[in-house]
């Protein structure tokens, strides 16, 4: 796999603090929230920003792989 730049990798990071950042608030606002339909919504907002954060953290750690699978 080819190396990402310097910038790429800037702009990876702050995909992820956004996305921490927003997974954060949503849970936040679901423990807060007493109807129970805004919950689940706050609730399923927090999973989908977990969700995304982790998809992005496998994202770089595809490229810290060894080349043909040996340590």
């Amino acid at each position: 796999m080819n190396n990402i730049s310097h910038k790429e990798l800037n702009y990876l990071k702050d995909l992820m603090s956004w996305e921490l950042l927003a997974c954060k608030k949503s849970f936040d606002y679901s423990q807060k929230e007493t109807n129970p339909a805004r919950q689940d919504l706050f609730t399923n907002a927090a999973m989908t920003h977990q969700q995304n954060y982790l998809d992005l953290l496998d994202h770089l750690n595809s490229f810290n792989q060894p080349i043909g699978g040996m340590s």
